[in-house]
């Protein structure tokens, strides 16, 4: 299943999306964070509560594994208009039923305020097309050469 072998690969590049500027208490936002051996459990100094990285995440209580999550966002993103729970379920190996949880908990997601955060720093963009043809456009403005 793609560049994300295991569960524990997936765990590990989920933390570092979310914990990129160090890890942090979802409780408490304390940065007074304990490790357990597992790799997946973790402490807080401050307010003392245990934790995982799927704390204050839409994954967060979900029997579905992490793996499956970013499997199922990497294949949904591409899409315009979508993609069937009973196609998403033969892609990553689940039922339909948990392929529908996933969609509509992932379409929650994106309708969410910190989902649509603006975008800062150099953002590239493919197959984009500004502005229309000059033909369609009034007479007085059109411009000989601006197209698109």
């Amino acid at each position: 299943m793609g560049d994300i072998p295991e569960e524990k690969t997936a765990i590990d590049h989920f933390r570092a999306i979310r914990w990129k500027n160090g890890p942090f208490c979802p409780h408490c936002i304390s940065t007074k964070v304990y490790h357990f051996s597992d790799n997946r459990t973790h402490k807080c100094g401050d307010c003392r509560k245990l934790f995982s990285i799927k704390v204050g995440t839409i994954f967060e209580d979900s029997k579905i594994p992490l793996r499956s999550w970013m499997l199922a966002i990497w294949l949904i993103t591409p899409h315009k208009k979508g993609i069937a729970s009973t196609q998403l379920a033969k892609d990553i190996g689940v039922t339909q039923k948990t392929a529908w949880f996933t969609t509509h908990h992932l379409r929650y997601a994106i309708k969410t305020q910190s989902f649509n955060r603006p975008l800062d720093g150099i953002i590239e963009a493919d197959e984009t097309f500004i502005g229309g043809k000059e033909k369609n456009k009034h007479a007085h403005r059109r411009k000989a050469g601006r197209q698109g």
